[in-house]
């Protein structure tokens, strides 16, 4: 676990320390919770035995109550976000158009200074005197990106709050994302996309961004790829995951130039990264449900975005957030090269070697993916990893069947 995440955690009391009530213990909980510290049911549950089974049983429902309450306010909020859109000025940036909006940010395309530097402004669209906890989260998520300076990811240059508002001054970049690159190149229609006239200019980007992938396709997923990888690989030697690794999260333009962009927290409690939506639960690794986190959760994420972009649909589709738990923790999807029968073995073997649902299967650092994708775009061969263990077993259970075989 990397020293970021470390710090988003904290350390419950020693059990012999002082006598704590279930009650008081929830309460707690429920406090480190909503204070965006990611507190573990398993770790209170080891640290307070006595209370073990109580807490593994009801914690989760104060996860689920909580994420509920979360939603609502949401949803009460959203009405007071259309006073933010008549803005102009945001400390010193000058705001001139809507670049897109999240749940719970709005991005503007912005200009800074007396020079007038081209930047990017994320706001949070409610009042932060209204909603400091989601301005806690809002400055923490900041902060996670603030320090990292690489070519393929987006860089906050500063946050601060004015006329009431929270905001965060980014890196303008000229590209779209990679979810409504995949719309164009399988031919559907991205709800953004299908809302937008044809001639705007997001949806001839996202076209044009397309056109030049289709030239020499599996050359430019793997190139692509590949700064998804060193960006990751700079970010984890930093102590940094990601967490939030899906299409929407990544910028393209028709050079094929990359960013990452949307680092979110990590989501430790049990329960509470089951509560999100199908589209932030699509692209997560399976231990993530159980409150594991690592590299291999991010390297996941990027096999499943790969998944996706070779083949035109997600590697799970489910109607709601339960279905989609169930295909992600007790199935394996289709083969990609199943579906898009032109696709290279070695390209394959790459998405398979990130989205095991056994982490010791996968590239177990974006360093390691990074070199099958220089092998790849250099004309060598790529295999599937195996683990020892699966190793080992496969052998015995050849040799079994074999000895099994009557003879003659």
């Amino acid at each position: 676990m990397n020293s970021e995440i470390l710090t988003q955690m904290v350390t419950t009391a020693e059990p012999g320390s002082e006598y704590c009530t279930l009650e008081e213990l929830a309460t707690q909980f429920v406090d480190e919770y909503r204070r965006w510290l990611n507190p573990s049911i398993e770790d209170y549950a080891t640290a307070y035995p006595e209370y073990a089974s109580e807490i593994r049983e009801s914690f989760p429902v104060l996860i689920a109550m909580e994420e509920w309450k979360g939603n609502q306010e949401i949803t009460c909020l959203k009405q007071q976000a259309a006073d933010c859109l008549n803005l102009r000025q945001l400390g010193n940036c000058h705001l001139t158009r809507e670049m897109s909006r999240s749940r719970t940010a709005i991005i503007f395309e912005a200009v800074q200074g007396a020079q007038r530097r081209p930047v990017a402004v994320k706001l949070m669209p409610w009042k932060s005197e209204l909603t400091p906890r989601w301005r806690d989260r809002f400055e923490r998520e900041a902060r996670l990106t603030f320090r990292l300076k690489h070519q393929n990811i987006i860089s906050i240059y500063s946050t601060g709050e004015d006329q009431g508002y929270s905001f965060a001054v980014m890196q303008q970049v000229r590209g779209v994302g990679l979810n409504q690159v995949i719309a164009c190149l399988s031919g559907a229609i991205h709800t953004e996309i299908a809302n937008c006239d044809q001639s705007h200019p997001g949806v001839q980007q996202a076209q044009s961004v397309a056109d030049s992938l289709q030239q020499d396709p599996w050359r430019g997923y793997a190139s692509l790829a590949l700064q998804m990888a060193n960006a990751l690989r700079y970010a984890h030697s930093r102590g940094t995951l990601h967490n939030d690794f899906r299409p929407e999260n990544i910028l393209v333009n028709s050079d094929l130039d990359c960013w990452l962009t949307g680092f979110a927290l990590p989501q430790f409690a049990e329960g509470a990264l089951k509560q999100q939506q199908t589209l932030t639960l699509r692209n997560q690794s399976p231990e993530r449900f159980c409150g594991e986190v690592s590299e291999q959760s991010d390297l996941y994420s990027v096999g499943m975005t790969l998944y996706e972009l070779a083949t035109g649909v997600p590697a799970f589709a489910a109607r709601n957030s339960q279905q989609l738990l169930e295909l992600i923790t007790h199935s394996e999807p289709q083969r990609p090269g199943d579906l898009a029968t032109d696709m290279p073995t070695s390209f394959e073997a790459i998405i398979l070697n990130c989205i095991s649902r056994s982490p010791g299967e996968r590239y177990q650092t974006a360093d390691e993916l990074s070199i099958d994708l220089v092998r790849f775009l250099n004309g060598k061969s790529v295999r599937r990893r195996v683990s020892r263990q699966s190793a080992f077993r496969d052998k015995w259970s050849w040799f079994w069947r074999k000895t099994k075989c009557p003879l003659g």
